[in-house]
C-alpha cells in the first residue's frame, strides 16, 4: 500500500496506508492519520494502519 502524503488513508483514498507516515500510524474512522485514542480506537480502520 502507499504510505499517505496527506494524512489521509483508506479506500477513499487510494488505499494509502498511515503505516509509516508522518503524521501517526492510525487510520480513523473518518479517513486521517494520527495518534491517540481518536486515531487508533472505535472505528480505527486497521487494514490501513495500526489499532489499539
Amino acid at each position: 500500500k502507499p504510505v499517505s502524503r496527506n494524512a489521509r488513508c483508506g479506500n477513499g483514498f487510494g488505499g494509502q496506508t498511515c503505516l509509516g507516515s508522518r503524521y501517526g500510524n492510525c487510520c480513523s474512522q473518518y479517513s486521517y492519520c494520527g495518534t491517540g485514542r481518536d486515531y487508533c480506537k472505535a472505528g480505527c480502520q486497521s487494514p490501513f494502519g495500526i489499532c489499539d
